[in-house]
C-alpha cells in the first residue's frame, strides 16, 4: 500500500527536533509496511530558512521517503509573498505528482488552502482517495485578527478563499483534524461537507520517548511550587496574567514559588522587565528540546494561558506538558477544558482573569497530595488520549478504511 502525506509546516527527520504529527503518522504507517512519500518544502516555516537550495529527495528508510520541493521563502507570515509562494508550490507539487506512480490515498494538512485546493482537484480528477487534515481553521483564523471595524470588509475580500475551502472539502473523501471542534467547523462549511466520513486525532507525542529522555535528567531538590510557561510570547498569549500572578506570589508567598518562562516574541521585553524585579521569575529565552526537558523535569505545573478566539482548540502544548507529568493551568475555553476536568489533570481559568489563576495556583501550593495525584493522572491521560503510538495507529486505520471504501 502507498500513502502520500503532504505537510509544509511540520518538522521532518532532518530537522532534528521533536517528532511532529506527520513524522508520527509516517512512523505508524511504516510499522504496517506501508510505503510513504512525505511531500514538504525546502523552506522551513519555523526559522524562515531553506533546508536545501533545490528539489531534494531523501530516503529516511526503505518505506519512508521525503520529497523537499523547492519553494520561495518569505519573512512575514502575513504577507502577499507567502500567498504567492504557496501558489507556486501548489503548481510544482501537481507536476511532481505526474512523475510518480499514483498512491492508494493522499493525506494533506490544511492550511495552506491554495495547496489543499489544487491537490483536492487533482485527486478527484484522478479518482484517488483524498483526506483533508484540519490543522487550523483558515480563513477564520485570519478573520479573527482583523479589527472589528474592518471585519465587514475582510469577510467579502476573503470569500474567494472560503469558496476554495468549500470546494476542497467537498472534493475530499473524508475529513480529519487535530480536534473535534475543527472537524465540526469543516463540516459546517456545506451540506456536502456534513455528509463526509470524519474523525479527530489529537496532536500527540511519543510518550515512551519523552519519559525515556526525562529519566536521564537529574531532578534538583526544590521545595518551591515550580511552574513553566514554554511557548510564544506573542499577542495571542496571555503573558500578562502569568507575570501578574508571579508578582503576587513573590509579594505574598515570598520564596514559595518559581516561574520559568521560555520563548521569544514581542512580549519578551515585558517578561525580562518583570524578571529583573521579581526573583521568582526566570526568563530562559528560546530552548531546544533537551533544555526544555530539563525545565520540565524540575517543574510541577505547565502554564497554558491563551487569549481566546474561535480558532483555538486543542494545542500541541497539551500533551507536551501532560506527557512530562505536568498538570496544566489553562485559559483556553475549548475542548481542552473537558480533557482537563474529565481526567483531573489541572485547573482552568478565563483569559486575563489573574485572580482566578492565582486561586488555582494557591490550590496546588496548599495541597501537595492533589498535585502528586494529578502528575500521575497526566501520564495516564497521555497514554489513553495523546500517545502517538495509539493516536496515529488509529489515524492510519482510518486512512486504510477510507482507501478500501474507495475501491
Amino acid at each position: 500500500m502507498k500513502f502520500w502525506i503532504i505537510s509544509l509546516f511540520d518538522p521532518t527527520p532532518i530537522d532534528k527536533t521533536a517528532v511532529g504529527r506527520y513524522i508520527g503518522i509516517a512512523n505508524a504507517a511504516k510499522r504496517r509496511s506501508i510505503d510513504i512519500i512525505h511531500f514538504t518544502s525546502t523552506f522551513r516555516h519555523t526559522g524562515k530558512k531553506h533546508r536545501f537550495d533545490e528539489d531534494t529527495f531523501i530516503k529516511d528508510s526503505d518505506s519512508y521517503r521525503i520529497y523537499y520541493l523547492h519553494s520561495m521563502g518569505y519573512a512575514n507570515n502575513m504577507s502577499p509573498k507567502r500567498f504567492y509562494a504557496h501558489h507556486i508550490y501548489a503548481t510544482k507539487l501537481i507536476n511532481a505528482f505526474k512523475k510518480l506512480e499514483n498512491p492508494d490515498i493522499i493525506l494533506l494538512s490544511m492550511p495552506p488552502l491554495s495547496i489543499a485546493y489544487e491537490v483536492s482537484k487533482w485527486a478527484y480528477e484522478n479518482k484517488i482517495p483524498f483526506v483533508i487534515d484540519i490543522i487550523d481553521p483558515w480563513p477564520d483564523s485570519f478573520i479573527k485578527d482583523i479589527p472589528n471595524y474592518l471585519k465587514f470588509i475582510g469577510k467579502p475580500l476573503l470569500w474567494p478563499f472560503r469558496r476554495k475551502l468549500i470546494q476542497s472539502i467537498e472534493a475530499s473523501s473524508a475529513i480529519i483534524g487535530i480536534s473535534r471542534e475543527y472537524v465540526e467547523w469543516a463540516k459546517r462549511q456545506s451540506r456536502k461537507a456534513r455528509a463526509k466520513p470524519s474523525e479527530y486525532f489529537f496532536p500527540a507525542v511519543d510518550l515512551d520517548s519523552v519519559q525515556n529522555e526525562l529519566s536521564y535528567i537529574e531532578k534538583k531538590y526544590n521545595d518551591k511550587l515550580t511552574l513553566v510557561y514554554a511557548g510564544s510570547l506573542a499577542s495571542s498569549y496571555d503573558i500578562s496574567s502569568i507575570l501578574e500572578a508571579a508578582k503576587y506570589f513573590d509579594e505574598f508567598y515570598h520564596g514559595r514559588t518559581h516561574f520559568y518562562i521560555a520563548g521569544i516574541g514581542p512580549k519578551q521585553k515585558k517578561v525580562i522587565e518583570y524578571a529583573s524585579q521579581h526573583k521568582n521569575i526566570e526568563y530562559l529565552g528560546m530552548l531546544n528540546r533537551g533544555e526544555l526537558f530539563k525545565v520540565y523535569k524540575n517543574s510541577d505545573l505547565g502554564v497554558m494561558q491563551h487569549m481566546n478566539s474561535l480558532t483555538q482548540t486543542v494545542t500541541y502544548k497539551v500533551f507536551s506538558y501532560l506527557s512530562a507529568g505536568l498538570p496544566i493551568l489553562n485559559s483556553l475555553q475549548s475542548e481542552v477544558v473537558h480533557i482537563i476536568e474529565e481526567n483531573k489533570v489541572g485547573l482552568c481559568n478565563k483569559e486575563q482573569d489573574v485572580n482566578s489563576l492565582i486561586s488555582n495556583i494557591e490550590i496546588y501550593l496548599n495541597d501537595k497530595n492533589r498535585l502528586e495525584e494529578e502528575k500521575v493522572n497526566a501520564i495516564n491521560t497521555t497514554k489513553r488520549l495523546g500517545d502517538s503510538k495509539t493516536v496515529y495507529e488509529k489515524l492510519v486505520d482510518f486512512l486504510i478504511k477510507i482507501s478500501n471504501c474507495h475501491l
